[in-house]
């Protein structure tokens, strides 16, 4: 009978993999439903007293809807690099015990998501400065051209910078950024996977306020979206989509502004 276990503990483990595919697809899926069941942003929900302040429940609500947007976006796009850390975990470990993959697996995950946490505590609060001011509409959408063609050029600057070029060279070679940062432990992955979500925000942070152009909460917008930030990461040349992306946000911007003369 144990060595009955031990056999399916090992077959477990050769598709350690899966395990951890299966884990990111449910994540990813769970914040999709989240988003598509309207991200608690229904019209009932607390809003802002007679001053214009937000409640603090409207605060919480705000930035669980930017961070479940942030995993249901940024997730696909990091699973090469987390695959490869759960394979590399596996290889160092002496004891095949699922939970000495699992855990640092985890760990990392976590450390990962939190690294898009503190950027959706910033975006949070540019949202609101953006309400204070009268520059996003009742869908979350800038209504405002001249705010909408600055940042579609400002996005299409950032696109062809040497900081973006870097940033998405560490999120396209996992292989090269585990040789680099891994550490031992629990607390060693947790550090790596926030270490790769700098380089992930980095790579990213300013695509995501596009959502302010397209709308907050426009699906077509946030798929569009997803996918070129999957498309700079996976495809055997998205090294330069950047270019192309840039150039055209920096035409798109300019002719916005262009019509407001």
């Amino acid at each position: 009978m144990l060595m009955t276990q031990t056999t399916r503990l090992e077959t477990l483990l050769q598709h350690d993999k899966w395990i951890v595919c299966a884990g990111l697809v449910t994540i990813t899926l769970l914040a999709w439903a989240y988003l598509l069941g309207g991200a608690g942003m229904s019209m009932d929900m607390p809003e802002m007293d007679t001053t214009g302040r937000w409640s603090l429940d409207h605060w919480f609500i705000v930035l669980m809807m930017w961070w479940i947007m942030m995993i249901a976006m940024m997730v696909p796009s990091a699973a090469p690099m987390i695959l490869l850390y759960a394979r590399v975990v596996r290889h160092a470990q002496k004891n095949d015990q699922i939970t000495r993959i699992t855990i640092p697996t985890t760990a990392f995950v976590f450390g990962y998501l939190v690294s898009w946490l503190v950027f959706s505590m910033i975006a949070t609060s540019l949202q609101w400065g953006m309400e204070q001011n009268d520059w996003l509409s009742m869908k979350m959408v800038a209504n405002k051209g001249w705010l909408s063609g600055s940042l579609l050029i400002a996005v299409g600057f950032y696109q062809i910078t040497p900081l973006k070029a870097a940033c998405l060279r560490h999120c396209r070679s996992p292989a090269e950024f585990i040789a680099i940062h891994m550490k031992n432990g629990n607390l060693g992955a947790l550090q790596m996977g926030i270490e790769h979500g700098i380089f992930c925000v980095g790579c990213c942070w300013l695509l995501m306020l596009l959502l302010f152009v397209g709308g907050v909460m426009n699906f077509l917008w946030i798929a569009l979206l997803t996918l070129v930030v999957l498309s700079e990461k996976i495809l055997p040349h998205g090294q330069l989509l950047p270019g192309f992306t840039g150039f055209a946000l920096i035409i798109w911007g300019t002719f916005i502004l262009i019509t407001l003369l």
